[in-house]
């Protein structure tokens, strides 16, 4: 967790993603919606690291968590995103006087706090999304067709999976084919994490 290592590949994967469908974050405005909260080894320092390569052309849109859901159209406040990562809080400490005329945050235990938590991940529009953390197939051969939205499009257009399971294949399979939704996959976007533990492992061996 402190240094994000598992995040950094993720973020790599996001921006490389993010110019195949023509969007450069380093030059223009991306949305972005999250499953994991501010506190989370993958999402915090996710946040922390798409703060430092893109600045102000982060707009996190909506994230769900542990503790409940934030959500704001016009993104939600990048620096008091970064409070909660630095304080270790979960998205429901979200200061709501930082929010947009549309925003909203939710504790889970607010009267319908529950719902949008489970539901963030398919109602919020973005560019791309990117869960880490949430519910093993979450997204599964049976509700796919809730990530769509009335148009029959992705809700997002492009999926970097920090966590693992999250979809499951055959739901991969299906959004690539009816909404062109580009993923990349759990086994490839997360696992820098794991490649550096390879080298740090084979460095003790050798000495």
């Amino acid at each position: 967790k402190e240094y994000g290592v598992t995040s950094e590949g993720v973020v790599v994967f996001l921006e490389a993603a993010l110019k195949a469908r023509g969007l450069d974050p380093r030059t223009a405005p991306f949305t972005v919606k999250m499953t994991g909260g501010p506190d989370g080894d993958v999402a915090g320092n996710a946040i922390r690291i798409m703060h430092r390569e893109f600045g102000e052309y982060t707009r996190v849109v909506g994230i769900a968590d542990g503790t409940g859901s934030a959500e704001d159209p016009q993104g939600l406040d990048l620096s008091e995103l970064m409070r909660l990562v630095d304080a270790g809080l979960g998205i429901a400490a979200f200061d709501a006087g930082r929010l947009g005329p549309n925003g909203r945050v939710l504790p889970l235990d607010a009267d319908g706090g529950v719902a949008a938590r489970n539901t963030l991940h398919n109602r919020v529009l973005a560019d791309a999304f990117v869960p880490c953390g949430g519910r093993p197939g979450a997204v599964n051969a049976n509700n796919w067709q809730r990530f769509l939205t009335e148009a029959g499009e992705g809700s997002a257009g492009v999926v970097v999976e920090g966590a693992n399971l999250f979809f499951t294949e055959d739901a991969r399979e299906a959004l690539s084919q009816a909404a062109q939704v580009l993923f990349v996959k759990d086994s490839s976007a997360n696992k820098c994490g794991v490649i550096c533990s390879s080298f740090e492992i084979a460095a003790s061996l050798l000495i």
